[in-house]
């Protein structure tokens, strides 16, 4: 309805004479009406179109946002499925690692079962063991072998009662021990020897009655290395005493720990 009042309006300015001046001035004050409200819609135009294009602009920026969301949306979803992918292909791998683990061990003690079955009477620990007593001689000579003659024990036949060494068959820590007993008033230096090394010794006397002394010692042997028994520094004459129920000259020894022989 104002667009075709303006219309009208302006048509008749154009067609009207020229008139008095009252009625030109109320035409000039119409067309400035007019002018003002054409420049006032002109610009209401250009804000509409600013409008539209800003709201063009909004939305497609949120467009490009939409977009770029499901894009990221997408690529994160891509790296999900391949971490978990990476994980399990981790687990199945560490599960075979350790299940080839578990059957290798299995099988070493499979074959260590069967090893220690085929050498079970392979393995050989040997029993090396002597004593003997009643020396050959009440008088030992000084530096000299003490023979002790009878054998009580001798397993392994590593002493010999003729000479009184005792010769080791295997390599082993062995334990010696021996004991003289000696008559009243007499003294006596004597210890036991490894080959010609003295590994113990003790000087003895006894004033007043018969009696009986001991020594001992540990040694690391190898095969056929040797231990006996000697003297020295002692009284001349019968100075040694032993009888049956009360007093033994002894010398002894046993294999306490040796390496163990596999024989293939």
């Amino acid at each position: 309805m104002e667009v075709i009042l303006i219309r009208f309006l302006f048509a008749c300015l154009i067609l009207s004479p020229a008139v008095s001046e009252p009625v030109c001035s109320k035409f000039a004050y119409v067309e400035q009406l007019l002018e003002k409200m054409v420049r006032v819609e002109f610009n209401v135009g250009q804000m509409e179109r600013e409008i539209k294009n800003t709201k063009s602009l909004v939305l497609e920026s949120l467009q490009q946002l939409k977009q770029t969301r499901e894009k990221m949306t997408e690529e994160f979803e891509a790296l999900k499925l391949e971490a978990k992918n990476a994980l399990d292909e981790n687990e199945v791998k560490v599960s075979k690692e350790i299940d080839d683990l578990r059957a290798e061990t299995g099988k070493a003690n499979k074959e260590y079962d069967e090893r220690t079955k085929q050498l079970g009477g392979a393995v050989s620990i040997p029993n090396i063991a002597f004593k003997a007593r009643i020396p050959s001689s009440l008088d030992p000579v000084e530096n000299e072998v003490i023979v002790f003659t009878k054998n009580i024990v001798n397993i392994g036949n590593a002493f010999d009662n003729t000479t009184g060494i005792f010769t080791a068959p295997i390599d082993g820590t062995y334990l010696f021990t021996s004991q003289l007993c000696l008559v009243s008033g007499k003294h006596i230096t004597f210890g036991i020897y490894i080959e010609d090394v003295l590994y113990t010794v003790g000087r003895f006397y006894e004033k007043n009655f018969y009696h009986c002394f001991n020594v001992e010692t540990t040694a690391v042997m190898k095969a056929n290395q040797t231990s006996s028994v000697k003297s020295w520094s002692a009284d001349t004459g019968n100075i040694l005493y032993g009888d049956e129920n009360h007093r033994w000259n002894v010398f002894s020894g046993t294999l306490v720990h040796n390496s163990i022989y596999i024989i293939e």
